[in-house]
């Protein structure tokens, strides 16, 4: 065959030459796959997603079982605080709507700050693989802990609070420290950095765009997400017809599940070495910037040689910082979605706690936003997306995001109006379940519970526009040493949203929940509008970390 390939195609029978000259064709298209695209390449061919290695499925795999675990748990966990057993509602502790949410509010802040912390650890000392691995260990605990204080026999004989308090400490932390690595460790599964041709079944050749790939990544991971998301807030119909026992043996069974593909995986995982802890050097280097006239060049090495000092660091340290300061300056809006985005883990299940249920557990009906997330995502990842990408219209990041924005804002003007029908709805009115009318708090206003599902829709759709992006944003325009770093701090900022939502307690209670959604959407319609008009030039930028 090889030597065929060299002979004159003029000189072979008629009937050959065709075959002979297809093989050259073949070979050539053979040889061009996989090199590197030239820029010309890279302007005018089509971008498409790359192939994705099995350890990167692998990885994800695992941060799904997780979320499972997360989500399994804390969805019976409003009705388990609030409310007191015997009721229409589900309920073991009583402690009321207040106190509830705040216990909540509690567990979601720590999981979300106690990245910041484990982002150090993976980062300078154990690295991303081992800081997934220990803290999967201490989430699968605090799951145990759950699961065993919740059994009648606990809750009869006083050990339920304590139990829940110590199991959401290490559900903070495990889940905390998880998710902030867990992320950038499955974008790190696929190292191609470099756009290369490739030549599709029709002799299309298109350009492999690493963004595009991670993007897609992303899209499938939260997806699936939403999928588990779907199963985990069934767990309710258990704490309803079986026990809350039922509901957390499963979560607690599924994190100690999700450490096998994390110690299967680990000879085959790219694993980033941690690099020293660069900590001290970002705060000193960031003291010389705002020492200087809050200049970030002004911590450069020859800046200060002029003045006869040396420094640890280098010009191009300098610029990852600068990188990472850019980016957390478009994260830093992202509190007042959380603050919304997180009314559907307490005030909504209360909200639906208020309306005819028909049989529904009120914490299930997040299922919606599950389902919802499960149709939309694969439409605008597979539909939308591509589409755009074909005709060569321009939707970056901070675009993506700010619809995402405005999708949220407008669900928060819905809830609102979903507030005020209840409350000019009989029998109890503004007083829902507390009247003489609600026959000891079982009978609710009478208004379907159905008109929440256009929230949990919002939410979905506002989660792939925006959340999935804030992730994907995170990780490509950090630089390489700050990515567990930047991405904890795109976590630590629903941390500081569910802080803001301890600031609203006054108004979580009847009959002022009107006043608070309407603020939330207030506050939340402005940040949209910030961020696009302070942010919408960096769509421009094709600066991308390392």
């Amino acid at each position: 065959m090889a030597g065929g390939l060299h002979k004159n195609p003029e000189e072979l029978p008629e009937k050959d030459a065709p075959a002979v000259v297809d093989d050259i064709r073949s070979l050539a298209d053979s040889d061009d796959d996989s090199r590197v695209a030239t820029e010309d390449e890279v302007c005018d061919l089509l971008h498409v997603v790359d192939k994705i290695p099995v350890r990167l499925w692998v990885a994800c795999i695992a941060g799904i079982l997780e979320r499972f675990v997360w989500y399994g748990a804390t969805a019976p966990l409003q009705n388990y605080l609030q409310n007191a057993p015997g009721g229409e509602v589900p309920g073991a502790l009583g402690l009321g709507q207040a106190a509830a949410s705040n216990i909540v509010n509690a567990l979601i802040i720590g999981s979300y700050i106690m990245p910041v912390p484990a982002a150090v650890l993976a980062d300078s000392f154990l690295g991303r693989y081992k800081t997934m691995l220990y803290s999967a260990i201490i989430e699968a605990i605090g799951a145990t802990i759950l699961f065993a204080t919740s059994l009648p026999v606990a809750i009869h004989g006083g050990a339920a609070l304590a139990g829940v308090i110590a199991a959401c400490v290490l559900l903070a932390v495990g889940s905390g420290a998880f998710k902030t690595t867990v992320v950038p460790f499955i974008a790190d599964q696929y190292d191609e950095t470099e756009f290369r041709i490739q030549t599709r079944k029709k002799g299309e050749k298109v350009v492999t765009s690493r963004e595009l790939t991670i993007t897609y990544i992303y899209n499938v991971f939260y997806c699936a997400i939403n999928v588990v998301g779907f199963v985990a807030d069934a767990t309710p119909l258990l704490e309803r017809y079986v026990g809350f026992w039922l509901a957390y043996l499963i979560p607690c069974c599924l994190m100690w599940l999700a450490l096998i593909p994390v110690l299967l995986g680990r000879n085959y995982f790219v694993r980033v070495s941690p690099t020293s802890n660069i900590i001290p050097q970002v705060v000193a280097a960031l003291r010389c910037g705002i020492s200087g006239g809050f200049r970030m060049d002004a911590a450069k090495p020859h800046v200060h040689l002029q003045h006869g000092r040396v420094v640890p660091w280098t010009d191009s340290f300098v610029e990852d910082i600068k990188r990472s300061l850019l980016t957390c300056q478009v994260l830093l809006l992202f509190p007042i979605h959380w603050l919304c985005y997180n009314q559907t883990f307490n005030n909504l299940i209360s909200q639906a706690g208020q309306m005819v249920t028909y049989g529904i557990p009120n914490d299930m009906m997040k299922i919606a936003g599950a389902i919802s997330g499960i149709i939309v995502a694969p439409i605008i990842q597979k539909g939308f997306y591509p589409c755009l990408t074909r005709r060569k219209v321009a939707f970056g990041p901070i675009a993506r995001m700010t619809v995402g924005f405005i999708v949220l804002t407008l669900s928060m003007v819905y809830t609102t109006v979903v507030q005020k029908l209840i409350y000019q709805t009989g029998p109890c009115y503004e007083a829902p379940l507390a009247c003489p009318g609600s026959h000891d708090s079982t009978v609710p206003n009478q208004i379907s519970v159905f008109l929440q599902i256009p929230i949990y829709f919002g939410g979905a759709l506002a989660e792939v526009f925006c959340l999935t992006t804030g992730t994907e944003y995170a990780y490509n325009h950090a630089p390489k040493s700050m990515k567990t770093l930047v991405q904890a701090i795109w976590l630590a900022m629903a941390g500081i949203g569910t802080c803001l939502a301890l600031a609203f307690t006054p108004l979580t209670k009847d009959p002022h929940l009107i006043t608070m959604y309407a603020i939330l959407a207030g506050l939340l319609g402005g940040a949209t509008v910030l961020l696009w008009v302070l942010f919408r030039h960096l769509d421009k930028s094709k600066d991308v970390g390392g």
